[in-house]
């Protein structure tokens, strides 16, 4: 199911296919110049210890000897020899060579030579057949330079010391040359044949020659590193746009948002926290998840062109390593943790010892806390002292078996060069090529680690973004002209999403049009679901909800929600302009509108005085407003939409007495003539309003004025007593549920 999620995820990026595949093949594009760089590594560490020489027939490697010692058997054949002949006496001649008896000698079998003659034999052979190979392996120019040196070489020292020197200042071709008959030599030709100034100037030109190329090769590795970078950036987070905008819409459409479970919590937690953990495993996926085994790969067959058996030799070894290893090092861990949570649950208790001083001195327990207190410092100390001895015993163990992986890769590369079966400068670079697995290897680890927490949030997205919407509107859904009779709560139930609490129990309520109530109570999630049906956020569990005789089911939202203004202190003002907060970016309302319902919230003298007046940043990253500033720019949004039914939640914290004042001046002058349903927190509200409804345990406990329910209702009068102390010096007050005192 995550691994599902996830691909679903990784789906987005086919929004910018060309980014997304852009990534990937600069990505491998990266790995594959990797290798080239060491390869470019090899080529110089080849011509720094063998100086660029082509060697003569003694100094070549054993294999080398080998190879070319089976090459002088000549043929039975009667026409195939003559074949040979004619090859030897051509090689002989073109190095102006003509003499009767070194021709004899070279055409001669070796069964028939003294050990001394057999041994001018392979040398001057060596040498002769120089030209004619570099010809078919190289090019004519790679074989008439080898013709023209050899001839000076021979004319500097005379033939039976020349063919006993190396010869110089030869470049690639050297290399071309010793390692002919090895995968080597087959590599390095092509390169030569392609580019001459490797051979054709001498070993400075070569060497400025790789110079060059290597940090050519680096600098377009680094211009592909970096567009693989951005490329892969570019596609992860067009494609967490999209699933941002998709968790925006999900949230919109579910009906779940005002409440505590679910609500803006969760959309902001996946639109966050699980996003974020997406964002960088398809970051990974496009970065690394598929390049670092390319590039492991391409490492490891670069090590074994060097010498297939000691790479494999060193990759079993590694493996063993690696699993050994990994089990010492996963028990230890499992242990460590296991220790850790020992300890923290140690610590737990010997907090709670800390807190048992009243109770300790009270019942003289001093004694017996005090074994308890050094029991548990005791067993605290041994769960870390077992962390800390797992963590002195694998770490180092560890540290030790890849010690070991790399000494004994050294001593079999050893073994083999000092056995001649392979160079200095190829065992470096292939020990180079081994230890970079290293880093590709951890590389994809850390990725697949990415990867694997970005499934687990990709399930939690999905699961959000599938979850069906509780609120749906009819196809044959009628427009809702604004309220002229009367409100009903019809037998509504409703349980909590998520948890199933029952919040509303068989509530029926009818308020008339042009009716002011307030609704009270001590939960205040009772009377948030209340309100929150009426704009269909959510749908009651039973029951319906009527206005002028249509049920809210039967109409469309926007004309339903378009008849409700809300006055919520958890949505008063969000970042943005003044102007924008009050028109909410509808380009009907002008400024001309929204200055009009500022003044009727008696909000516009502050914001005159804000440093830009309507078009300052407010929220809280812009200018600090005060509780009642911001509740007189919910009141004037609310105003500016000249809804029929008001829903207004007063601040819970006290105003002072002018802010008191214009809200109840500004509202004077509004609501008349209108529904309005407060959520009151102070008593000069409650008192005006044409009904009180006191909510308890989601049904009606309570309903009637203000001084009815005084003495009708014990309940009511406690949480009168509870938030506004309206019975003071009666008794001290008692702390209850519904919040702080507010002022009158």
């Amino acid at each position: 199911m995550e691994k599902a999620a996830f691909g679903r995820a990784a789906a987005y990026l086919n929004f910018t296919p060309l980014a997304k595949w852009g990534a990937f093949a600069c990505g491998i594009g990266a790995a594959v110049l990797f290798v080239v760089l060491l390869m470019l590594l090899a080529l110089f560490a080849d011509l720094a210890v063998h100086r660029g020489q082509i060697p003569s027939f003694g100094n070549l490697p054993a294999r080398e000897r080998s190879c070319f010692m089976a090459t002088l058997t000549l043929p039975e054949n009667a026409e195939a020899l003559q074949e040979r002949s004619n090859y030897i006496r051509k090689a002989l001649t073109e190095l102006q060579i003509d003499e009767q008896k070194i021709v004899e000698l070279a055409l001669s079998p070796s069964g028939q030579l003294t050990e001394q003659e057999h041994e001018l034999q392979r040398h001057l052979l060596w040498f002769a057949e120089l030209p004619a190979f570099l010809r078919d392996a190289v090019s004519d120019g790679a074989g008439d330079m080898a013709r023209d040196q050899l001839r000076a070489h021979i004319q500097k020292y005379g033939l039976q010391a020349a063919v006993h020197h190396n010869l110089p200042d030869w470049g690639l071709l050297a290399l071309a040359v010793r390692g002919r008959s090895g995968l080597q030599g087959m590599l390095a030709a092509p390169v030569a044949s392609w580019c001459d100034w490797t051979w054709a100037n001498g070993n400075e030109a070569y060497l400025q020659g790789l110079f060059l190329a290597a940090v050519l090769v680096a600098l377009v590795r680094v211009v592909l590193q970096y567009f693989a970078n951005v490329l892969a950036a570019k596609a992860t987070i067009q494609a967490v746009t999209w699933l941002r905008k998709e968790v925006y819409q999900q949230t919109y459409r579910l009906g779940t948002l005002a409440f505590r479970s679910l609500g803006p919590s969760e959309a902001v937690s996946i639109s966050t926290r699980h996003l974020e953990a997406v964002h960088a495993g398809l970051f990974a996926w496009l970065t690394g998840y598929f390049r670092e085994p390319i590039k492991f790969g391409l490492l490891l067959a670069f090590a074994m062109l060097v010498n297939f058996w000691l790479a494999l030799a060193f990759l079993l070894f590694a493996v063993l390593v690696w699993l050994v290893g990994g089990q010492i090092a996963a028990y230890f861990r499992r242990e460590g943790r296991a220790a850790e949570h020992h300890s923290a649950n140690q610590l737990a208790l010997i907090q709670e010892s800390l807190t048992l001083m009243r109770l300790v001195k009270v019942y003289l327990m001093e004694t017996f806390n005090l074994a308890r207190v050094d029991k548990q410092l005791g067993r605290y100390a041994d769960a870390q002292m077992q962390r800390y001895r797992g963590e002195a015993i694998y770490r180092p163990v560890f540290a030790f078996l890849g010690l070991l992986a790399a000494l004994v890769l050294l001593l079999v590369a050893g073994h083999i060069v000092l056995g001649g079966h392979l160079g200095v400068a190829s065992a470096l670079v292939m020990v180079t090529a081994l230890v970079c697995l290293y880093w590709p290897m951890v590389r994809f680890l850390e990725n697949r680690r990415l990867i694997r927490r970005s499934r687990h949030s990709a399930k939690a997205l999905f699961d959000f973004l599938d979850r069906t919407g509780s609120v749906g509107q009819d196809v044959q859904a009628r427009f809702l002209s604004p309220l002229s009779d009367r409100l009903e709560f019809d037998n509504v139930t409703l349980r909590e999403p998520g948890t199933g609490r029952k919040l509303l129990n068989g509530v029926s309520l009818t308020i008339a049009a042009g009716q002011q109530i307030a609704l009270v109570g001590s939960d205040d999630m009772e009377k948030h679901a209340l309100v929150y049906l009426l704009p269909r956020f959510l749908d009651p569990s039973g029951g319906q909800i009527r206005i002028d005789r249509h049920s809210l089911r039967g109409v469309t939202l926007d004309s339903l929600r378009a008849q409700i203004g809300m006055v919520m202190q958890h949505n008063l003002v969000f970042n943005d302009t003044v102007a924008n907060n009050i028109g909410c970016g509808d380009p009907t309302y002008n400024v001309r509108k929204i200055i009009d319902a500022a003044k009727l919230a008696h909000a516009h003298q502050f914001i005159q005085k804000l440093p830009q007046g309507y078009e300052t940043p407010i929220g809280d990253l812009g200018h600090a407003l005060s509780p009642s500033e911001k509740h007189r720019i919910g009141l004037a949004r609310a105003i500016l939409r000249d809804p029929a039914i008001f829903v207004i939640e007063e601040p819970l914290t006290p105003m002072d007495d002018d802010s008191k004042a214009m809200v109840d001046d500004a509202l004077n002058r509004v609501v008349p003539g209108r529904t309005v349903i407060y959520l009151a927190h102070r008593l000069s509200t409650i008192r005006s309003c044409d009904r009180v409804v006191l909510l308890h345990q989601g049904q009606i406990e309570a309903d009637g004025e203000h001084r009815e329910l005084l003495v009708s209702s014990d309940l009511y009068r406690h949480l009168q007593y509870l938030e506004f102390n309206e019975f003071g010096g009666a008794a001290p007050p008692v702390a209850g549920p519904v919040g702080a005192a507010s002022g009158q």
